[in-house]
């Protein structure tokens, strides 16, 4: 990120240093003034999809301050950035989610913002693809598809779980009618928390307990290969030229692929991020030491895993791109090996490391200093 963003954070950490007291005392009720204006002309100079709410400190007297791009999940690093540079200040907390609040909260929120009662509002949970918990809730007068029930029970949902699970963890989202057919009695909606919680840890357990780099691949893992079919085009983000693959993570490989939200601590519970290296097979230098992306791959995995940062999981051959898929345990040691191994093949300036999480679909590293950008997906 720019040298200019890091001014325009420090200018607001300045500003709000500065405002903090008389943000005090509006919350007080001793002052009253804009404080919406006042946030979209400091925070939002930043980026105009930078939300925010304010509410009571969790772990303490004070206020807090959430600082949140809600969808624009692209702009997570830079949220990131901005939480990192808060400097001392007594009394506040910084968030980059939206907090889990209490039933009565939730009841309260959802009266507010969609007019909706969830008081006597049901569910069930269950673990649904890709790693995610689907839900379906019921109410005496919901209707099957209705947009007006899905936002109550959405605000519900978000408020009840916090943003940041609902981010990561939920999948589909039903509403139905009671009376209904079922297997098993459906809980009180204010019992989400406890069931989805129940559920995550289901789905970590069913997880390697280890990370992919401690174990050898002839300690039962099984190559997956795929076949696909890509769109033609002037240039392709991602991996979207990819028409072979491989990998030892089906479910991984899969949302990686299916342009459904990814995120790296669904496939693993020892802190892995899922990553992959770039190759542009159109622009070969003729000093490239390693003949095919087989023995790149091979250089790659012996540099990472006797390290313990990570090792190679997959990869595959596009129209114009070559793909080495990643599970890095540490990502600034493991990403500094994959660029010395690159860069001692003396490999050709258009490759990069990407990574597979939503959060992070607009970062990328160059292996050389002066790597040009690669083509990134658009994001509304």
């Amino acid at each position: 990120m720019s040298h200019l963003l890091q001014d325009q954070i420090d200018a607001w950490w300045n500003a709000f240093q500065a405002k903090a007291p008389e943000i005090d005392a509006l919350f007080r009720r001793k002052a009253q003034w804009d404080l919406a204006g006042w946030m979209e002309e400091t925070l939002q100079s930043i980026h105009p999809h930078l939300m925010w709410e304010f509410g009571p400190a969790v772990n303490g007297p004070g206020h807090r301050l959430v600082i949140t791009p809600e969808s624009r999940r692209d702009l997570r690093p830079v949220v990131g950035r901005i939480l990192r540079s808060v400097p001392p200040m007594e009394g506040w907390e910084f968030y980059p989610y939206r907090q889990p609040e209490s039933f009565e909260m939730a009841e309260h929120t959802v009266d507010a913002r969609t007019g909706g009662d969830i008081s006597e509002t049901f569910f069930t949970a269950a673990i649904g693809e890709l790693n995610k918990i689907d839900l379906t809730f019921f109410a005496e007068g919901y209707v099957s598809n209705s947009d007006e029930n899905f936002s109550d029970v959405f605000v519900a949902t978000e408020t009840l779980l916090g943003e940041e699970v609902l981010d990561k963890w939920i999948g589909v989202i039903e509403v139905r009618p009671l009376p209904v057919d079922r297997e098993a009695d459906p809980w009180h909606i204010k019992d989400l928390p406890q069931r989805v919680a129940a559920l995550m840890q289901e789905v970590r357990l069913t997880l390697p307990s280890e990370p992919y780099c401690s174990k050898s691949l002839e300690e039962g893992y099984e190559w997956t290969l795929y076949k696909i079919e890509p769109k033609e085009q002037v240039d392709y983000p991602a991996q979207s030229d990819m028409f072979v693959g491989k990998t030892l993570e089906r479910a991984l490989w899969t949302n990686a692929h299916c342009g459904a939200a990814f995120d790296s601590e669904r496939f693993s519970r020892c802190g892995e991020t899922f990553c992959y290296v770039k190759l542009d097979g159109t622009q070969a230098m003729d000093e490239e030491k390693f003949e095919d992306k087989a023995e790149i791959e091979d250089a790659l995995d012996a540099a990472l895993r006797p390290e313990g940062v990570g090792c190679v999981i997959g990869g595959g051959t596009g129209l114009i791109y070559s793909y080495i898929d990643l599970a890095l345990v540490d990502v600034p040691r493991g990403t500094e090996l994959v660029k010395q191994v690159l860069r001692g093949c003396n490999i050709n300036r258009r490759s990069w490391i990407l990574f597979f999480d939503t959060d992070l679909q607009t970062e990328w590293i160059g292996i050389w200093d002066d790597t040009p950008p690669p083509p990134l997906p658009g994001v509304e």
